[in-house]
């Protein structure tokens, strides 16, 4: 007899990790532990740069009763950015989960929270890439890391929706779902619902890696990295790469998972400085590649 456990996708829970969330990792520990699905393991990359402490007490830990795999990555804070960091750590991740036969990737940062059904939720839309919402930055300026395009808008930044806009789009389903909405607004049904069996799933460019599940495909596909010189996010260089592969990220709105996120800027002022002497050479909207100019 098949158990039926053994018919639920292999999927590994896995993220960089620092002593930095060691204030958060018994909680968090514990939030795995109360996930409902079945068939999962964890994997953690300590990044921790100047001691084996952390990496030590993470090997001690369980989950369901399994120990976690913890693999070591040594950050030279004066050699690397920490985004070239995390990058590294992430495509260790990868590698590791395309060696063994896992379905899914969880990425699931140490400092994000989710439902206890979340595993099971997100592996059942059987998209691409598709993830709950988190806020980045602190209070006042906080922003749902959810990116409606990969532009990088000099002197703002990157195009995040907003918080607004996915209540707005909530209350669009809502009233989808009611079968209230006007004769114009059915009308746009074909232009903002892309789903109409989960119509709580919105399309978009990009959306966090701290909660993002992805299918295996797409890391065959994708590695993560950064640029030597022009250092953003490793999650920009992702979604950048799935795009332009034509992988399809969503994000399901109706979940906002916490994130207890701490400040990065100790972390910051360790790595070498950003290289931000370019100019960013200005071109057609449908050009396929960005020039770097170098300023005199």
């Amino acid at each position: 007899m098949v158990k039926l456990d053994n018919l639920a996708p292999r999927v590994l829970v896995a993220t960089p990790v620092s002593e930095r969330h060691k204030h958060l990792l018994d909680s968090w520990l514990d939030n795995l532990n109360n996930l409902t699905y079945s068939n999962f393991d964890v994997l953690l990359v300590d990044t921790t740069s100047d001691t084996d402490r952390y990496y030590n007490l993470l090997k001690t830990k369980k989950v369901k009763g399994k120990k976690i795999k913890v693999l070591r990555n040594k950050w030279n804070y004066k050699k690397h950015h920490v985004v070239q960091m995390l990058a590294r750590a992430r495509e260790k991740i990868r590698k590791y989960f395309l060696d063994r036969n896992y379905k899914f990737l969880f990425s699931l940062d140490d400092d994000i929270f989710v439902p206890e059904w979340s595993i099971q939720r997100l592996v059942s839309y059987d998209k691409d890439c598709v993830g709950f919402y988190v806020h980045v930055y602190f209070k006042p300026n906080r922003k749902p890391c959810i990116l409606k395009t990969g532009e990088i808008i000099m002197g703002k930044g990157l195009n995040y929706f907003s918080f607004a806009e996915i209540n707005a789009y909530k209350k669009f389903v809502k009233k989808f779902r009611e079968g209230t909405l006007t004769k114009e607004e059915k009308l746009l049904v074909p232009f903002l619902i892309k789903d109409v069996w989960h119509p709580q799933l919105a399309k978009v460019y990009g959306v966090n890696l701290g909660c993002l599940m992805i299918k295996r495909k797409v890391l065959e596909d994708v590695p993560f990295r950064t640029h030597p010189s022009f250092i953003y996010g490793e999650d920009l260089w992702f979604f950048a790469e799935a795009n332009d592969k034509k992988y399809e990220f969503w994000v399901d709105t109706n979940v906002r998972a916490i994130h207890k996120n701490t400040e990065w800027r100790s972390l910051m002022k360790k790595g070498p400085k950003l290289n931000t002497n370019f100019y960013i050479a200005l071109g057609p909207a449908n050009a396929d590649k960005l020039f770097f100019v170098r300023r005199k």
